[in-house]
């Protein structure tokens, strides 16, 4: 039997979400490190970083995050991870959070596979267990696939924010997509399959 079967917490076709444990924060430093470019990260993350931010993950309650995991022939493997972040619980909004394997990210088709399945279990999560009322996104206008799923999803572009990182010698604008609980339940996409847990 599958190890992680107990620990699913929520499924859509072969990806599912897992608590985030400590023994991935090796592989989360070294993706992290890879993907610069597109996490808003200006420094290369140590093994200290990763410590001291799981240990704070713990505490925090303005961000929740999941091991991505895609389950193939009873096995469970590790492929990134995602949740929600800056969560306002008073005005009922968070931000996504969504990292996979740069090798996984390189490839188009395996990145929108993998990404429309974030989406779909996020919002469930986030609109059903949360109870929030919108939740946004806020990507580099470089990254065009990105924003490509985002948009095909049913996230709508808010706006952009003008030069709004430094990165590699240059300004660029950010593009802000969001979407509402009453949006959500209008999608026709099928829902996971959600994971009973009593800490969830």
């Amino acid at each position: 039997m599958n190890k992680y079967n107990n620990k699913c917490l929520y499924q859509c076709k072969n990806r599912c979400l897992s608590p985030l444990e400590k023994s991935h924060i090796a592989k989360l430093k070294e993706w992290r490190n890879a993907q610069m470019e597109v996490n808003r990260q200006y420094i290369p993350l140590s093994d200290f970083h990763q410590k001291r931010w799981y240990a704070h993950l713990k505490e925090d309650k303005t961000q929740i995050l999941f091991a991505l995991m895609e389950c193939r022939a009873k096995k469970a493997k590790f492929i990134g991870y995602c949740g929600i972040t800056n969560i306002d619980f008073k005005n009922k909004r968070g931000e996504l959070s969504f990292l996979v394997n740069p090798t996984r990210a390189k490839k188009e088709g395996t990145y929108n596979k993998d990404f429309l399945a974030v989406l779909n279990m996020l919002c469930q999560y986030g609109f059903e267990e949360l109870n929030l009322n919108k939740l946004f996104s806020d990507t580099f206008e470089f990254r065009k696939e990105h924003i490509k799923i985002l948009e095909g999803f049913g996230f709508r572009k808010e706006g952009e924010l003008r030069e709004q990182y430094f990165s590699k010698g240059k300004y660029f604008d950010s593009i802000i997509h969001s979407i509402l609980l009453s949006e959500w339940k209008l999608l026709k996409f099928k829902k996971p399959i959600m994971k009973k847990q009593k800490n969830l």
